[in-house]
């Protein structure tokens, strides 16, 4: 190659390619990269556990005729797992795992007739969305508490060094392919003909570079990936990788749209190809790097949140514009570098100040996307602030800002200080232009250590779906008019607990006096306990022993407070008690997720909008097209953060109709009139058409135990897709819903009877 920075120099000769001793090289360091991977612990993330039933940690009774487990992200059944193991580590199970037909993140197994004792459940789940693997235990009890001595295994998180480097090579990779011939297409326009060709075939040599790096971070990915699924065996692994979940589509996919990006780069990198034949290679080079682009997304943490809609459009246009921007950073430098060459020191400031301008333009533009949307995906992905210094997702956000803070600091300063002045004459515009370069190559190498981490990133779990650590007591607090309690539950874990109760009156001292009862409801089932009511002591607080019931779950504490003197209050507390293996996984407000999507799109046409209003650096079209775009984004996010989603039935986490013979003797009426001829008179899915059914009516004796309220309301209300469950909820209304919720909830007790 020629050396950069030589004046007077000829225009280059024909680039013929790497010669062979190169492309020994390349595949060498190919190799080497395939062996770290291969040798390396895989990856493992992300479906968690959310609920089962049993729920963890507590007992039953009767013994339960399936053992179910909910995650957070869809699996694949092929490569995901329930066993069921007793007190002596022998198998409980009766068949194999199975599909829960009415949602792609569950599994259930059915399992023997349990007699009391303890059972561990060991699960295994493979990620649909992006191919990584968990495993964790829980263990229940039928008929008596959970063993103190039980061992079972929270959800462990193990990250590969690998992975994360291949996936640092593939972002490096795609952001060239993205932002470098965007780059050239902005600079080109004025530039003298042998300057704009010598940037455009050096432009492509970096192409190449990117892609060769691409490619490295795929090979390695796919090391990783075998590895996940094959265990010790590496054959097997292989034979799986391309038909577990979506991973092996996206890297085929991703593989391909790379061929052709390293086929183009290789045309437009050709002197004898042609302008306007390099030209057009370059524009096929950036579509195949948002294809690339595409295929992450669809694989990401993003991609997981499918009721949140605008999460994968945020994500998308997020690596686009960090693509662009990043990516374009290396084309400036190097026609930066090929201005030193200007005839004279007048042309050299003029054609410095008009490249910064254009760069500024498209820069401004990228960094207010890659801020606002990666506000609101950091926003999806953690929740809970306490959760940016808990967990490891959070903690390499934190040192991603840290990293992104001195980038955008090193932008402002070519923004504010070296660009205005680029045209100044003499020593001071020299220094300008020694300084442009300098700190573009600063900037260069602080974009590839956020990068690294983005790759270390997205190899741990999201941040929401984290289990936190097993709390030592869980507190509630609940008011009703002037009366106030607080409930303390301790050490608030599944199992046995103690409630610790305080009242505090009307006149703000504790209610010594008071009486009080309480009582305690599960709320993901209609499971009810009334509390007798408790010995007091003089400082209005007391505490009683639940052995009884052991807690576990969404629970509501209503305290009846009786003063003399005064009505009777009521209050309410509600109290979560999670399990050992899934503790605090935060859920996302799908309609809170949207209007904030409202937000974050109105904040993407202000910046458009506002940085196309300037006329430096941009054509008229685009300008025009630009600030039309942004106000009409700015229109529509105002819309949605006002008006918000459009809004479905309301439903009530828990049936709002008490479970009496009025309802059910009225869901049964329905029942018999609709439901029979699928799920038979029992609820066993044996009715007459059940046999002309694919898949079959469910058996609702074990799968209405299941399922909350909420959800049986659904499918009943909404009918389930992909079955011959229709919806009857325009048919019969919500209330008949609840009625016939509240009927077949009494079919599995009256098939135990």
């Amino acid at each position: 190659m020629r050396s950069v920075g030589v004046a007077p120099r000829s225009e280059p000769g024909p680039w013929r390619g790497p010669g062979p001793h190169h492309w020994r090289l390349v595949l060498a360091v190919l190799a080497a990269l395939t062996a770290l991977a291969l040798v390396a612990a895989p990856a493992r993330a992300h479906a968690n556990l959310v609920r089962a039933s049993p729920s963890p940690g507590t007992a039953v009774d009767p013994a339960p005729l399936v053992v179910y487990a909910e995650f957070s992200e869809a699996i694949d059944l092929g490569y995901s797992s329930l066993e069921v193991l007793d007190a002596d580590g022998q198998p409980v199970t009766t068949g194999p795992t199975e599909a829960d037909p009415t949602s792609d993140a569950a599994m259930l197994v059915p399992v023997d007739a349990l007699t009391d004792g303890t059972y561990v459940v060991v699960w295994r789940t493979l990620s649909v969305i992006d191919g990584h693997v968990i495993r964790g235990s829980f263990a229940f009890g039928v008929g008596e508490p959970v063993a103190a001595d039980v061992a079972v295994a929270v959800a462990s998180i193990e990250s590969s060094p690998a992975a994360s480097v291949s996936r640092w090579l593939l972002f490096v990779g795609v952001a060239v392919l993205i932002g470098g011939p965007l780059q050239v297409a902005v600079q080109r326009r004025g530039a003298a003909p042998a300057r704009r060709r010598i940037v455009e075939r050096r432009t492509a040599l970096l192409l190449l570079g990117g892609g060769l790096l691409a490619l490295a971070g795929q090979i390695g990915l796919l090391g990783t990936q075998i590895l996940v699924l094959g265990g010790d065996s590496l054959l097997a692994g292989f034979g799986d990788v391309f038909g577990a979940g979506q991973w092996g589509a996206l890297w085929i996919g991703r593989t391909a749209a790379l061929t052709v990006a390293l086929v183009l780069a290789d045309q437009a990198s050709s002197s004898s190809s042609g302008e306007r034949r390099g030209v057009v290679a370059l524009g096929g080079v950036a579509l195949t790097g948002v294809v690339m682009a595409v295929t992450i997304s669809l694989g990401s943490h993003a991609a997981a949140l499918r009721e949140v809609g605008p999460a994968l459009a945020a994500d998308l246009i997020h690596l686009l514009a960090v693509g662009a921007w990043v990516g374009g950073l290396p084309v400036l430098l190097l026609v930066a570098w090929e201005a030193r060459t200007a005839a004279s020191e007048g042309s050299a400031a003029a054609e410095m100040t008009e490249v910064a301008a254009r760069f500024s333009a498209v820069a401004t533009v990228t960094v207010g996307l890659i801020v606002v949307t990666g506000a609101y995906s950091a926003w999806l992905q953690i929740l809970e602030p306490a959760r940016l210094w808990s967990t490891a997702y959070g903690v390499l956000l934190l040192v991603k800002l840290a990293l992104v803070a001195p980038l955008l600091a090193l932008g402002g300063v070519n923004l504010g200080w070296t660009r205005p002045r680029l045209a100044a004459a003499g020593a001071a515009g020299a220094r300008a232009r020694t300084a442009l370069r300098t700190l573009v190559g600063a900037e260069i190498v602080l974009a590839v250590s956020v990068l690294l981490v983005v790759g270390f990133l997205t190899e741990r779990e999201p941040a929401r779906q984290v289990s936190g650590d097993v709390p030592l007591a869980v507190e509630g607090v609940g008011a009703s008019g002037d009366t106030r309690v607080q409930v303390r539950v301790v050490p608030g874990r599944p199992g046995p607990n103690t409630l610790e109760v305080e009242v505090v009156s009307a006149d703000g001292g504790r209610a010594g006096d008071a009486d009080v009862e309480l009582q305690l409801r599960y709320l993901d089932t209609d499971l009810g306990t009334t509390v007798e009511r408790p010995v007091r002591t003089a400082d209005g607080g007391f505490a009683v022993e639940t052995d009884a019931f052991a807690l576990a779950g969404m629970w509501q504490v209503l305290a009846i407070v009786r003063e003399p003197g005064a009505f009777d209050a009521r209050v309410p507390v509600r109290l979560n008690i999670g399990s050992p293996t899934a503790i605090g996984v935060a859920e996302v407000d799908a309609t809170v997720a949207v209007r904030f999507w409202g937000l974050a799109l109105a904040g993407m046409g202000f910046v458009l909008a506002l940085a196309t209003l300037a006329r430096q650096g941009w054509a008229t079209r685009v300008r025009q097209a630009g600030t039309g775009a942004g106000f009409a984004a700015i229109v529509l996010g105002a819309g949605l953060l006002i008006i918000g989603p459009p809004q479905g039935v309301s439903v009530s986490a828990v049936n709002p109709i008490p479970p009496d013979d009025v309802s059910i003797s009225a869901g049964r009426e329905i029942y018999e009139a609709e439901c029979v001829s699928c799920h038979g008179p029992a609820g066993r899915g044996d009715g007459p058409l059940a046999a002309t059914l694919d898949p079959p009516p469910l058996d609702l004796v074990i799968h209405v135990p299941l399922h909350p309220d909420d959800a049986l309301f659904g499918f009943v209300f909404n009918g389930i897709e992909g079955t011959g469950m229709p919806a009857f909820g325009e048919r019969y209304g919500e209330l008949d819903t609840w009625h016939i919720i509240n009927f077949i909830q009494t079919l599995p007790e009256a098939a135990r009877s």
